[in-house]
């Protein structure tokens, strides 16, 4: 999802509907529910669903999707400067569908079809600290639009863009904490459909999919800066792209979602759809990459995930997990998961409307390796919000 599963973005429900002409400052103008087209818009107005099977194309299929409400594009990575500092590094995008359908006959210009969030984070992994920035803003051409024939992804000066050689480039910066990132990061093994030929099922009704494609091993290069102080950087990255309409169960009220880097070569993508029960949705599952390319879809019927130690927002007072056991017989796995820092909380209720946990994680037991975590519901359901 964004942690996968779905994530954030029927809350992305956004931004406006004002038709205040754009500045060039960010802003965080106030969300709104999206909505369908007005009474007089045509009966086939309404948003698009991902019913399987689906056919790709890329890289037409890394740009935008608008005929589905929300979609989202997110990478992660862990770098280090020379100076032997580390730093877990986020750049998420989102895009929110306010009003299906193409525009009336007469309809302002102006009227706010769509919006866009974004989230920029760094973890200073030696100093144990995060600092975020948020962004919203309705689709304005040239400041927050995304391509539907490329990746190219842009908000209020923040980007991601897939450049002529394959690379993805990402720029982002915000003035007010000093942080800015520079990175390149260029994939190392071939892109990934996860679910069924990339249509990743989050509940039993139909439609209740996403299509989730991502990138689990790139190299990262770059500049990134943090109060000011810039570093050049090196390390690894993950990159997913997810786009749908509906997509989790009325009973779900969180996941919990990981991506590793294993190293000895594999990585892993694993999501666990939780229920007020606390039984994990029977949609819950994931995705082995083998060294080579070749992908193992994964139930997580088959395999088992623990909870083995919490730590305690003293913000929010939400307990999240702080480390797992992580095992998949059938493969081998026995993993210990563990969070790099802490505190990786992250208080999005200006863009997304959420709260939730996301940062770095350590791999050891059965083999060790790296990645990010993403815990979703632990300060609050969001049992129909996505």
């Amino acid at each position: 999802m964004h942690a996968s599963v779905t994530s954030f973005l029927a809350a992305v429900a956004a931004l406006v509907a004002s038709a205040r002409p754009p500045s060039h400052e960010p802003s965080h103008e106030p969300s709104l529910e999206p909505t369908q087209a007005p009474s007089r818009a045509p009966a086939q107005a309404t948003w698009k669903h991902v019913i399987a099977p689906v056919e790709l194309a890329y890289p037409r299929d890394h740009g935008a999707h608008p005929e589905y409400r929300s979609e989202w594009w997110y990478a992660t990575g862990e770098v280090a400067a020379a100076d032997g500092a580390r730093f877990g590094v986020q750049l998420t995008i989102f895009r929110q569908g306010l009003v299906a359908g193409a525009p009336l006959p007469g309809e302002s210009p102006l009227r706010a079809r769509q919006a866009f969030a974004g989230h920029l984070v760094i973890v200073d992994l030696g100093a144990g600290t995060t600092t975020h920035a948020e962004r919203s803003r309705r689709a304005v051409p040239g400041l927050a639009e995304a391509s539907t024939t490329a990746l190219d992804v842009r908000l209020d000066g923040w980007s991601m863009r897939l450049d002529e050689r394959g690379a993805l480039r990402l720029d982002a910066a915000d003035r007010a904490t000093g942080m800015r990132i520079a990175l390149e990061l260029a994939p190392e093994k071939p892109l990934v459909l996860h679910g069924d030929g990339g249509v990743s099922a989050k509940g039993g009704a139909s439609g209740n999919a996403s299509v989730y494609a991502s990138w689990t091993r790139m190299r990262a290069r770059g500049t990134l800066a943090i109060a000011g102080r810039e570093r050049t950087v090196d390390g690894a990255a993950w990159f997913d792209h997810e786009y749908g309409t509906s997509a989790l169960g009325a009973e779900v009220v969180g996941w919990d979602w990981f991506g590793l880097r294993l190293d000895d070569g594999r990585e892993l993508m694993l999501f666990r759809l939780r229920r007020a029960d606390g039984s994990a949705d029977p949609e819950s599952g994931g995705t082995l990459i083998a060294k080579d390319g070749s992908t193992r879809k994964l139930a997580l019927s088959r395999s088992s995930l623990e909870t083995r130690a919490t730590w305690t927002s003293p913000r929010t007072k939400a307990v999240y997990p702080a480390s797992f056991r992580l095992a998949c017989p059938e493969e081998g796995l026995d993993l210990v998961v563990t969070t790099r820092a802490q505190d990786c909380e992250l208080d999005t209720r200006a863009s997304t409307g959420v709260v939730y946990w996301e940062g770095p994680v350590a791999v050891t037991g059965s083999v060790t390796g790296s990645g990010y975590a993403e815990l979703t519901g632990y300060a609050g359901s969001i049992a129909k919000r996505f």
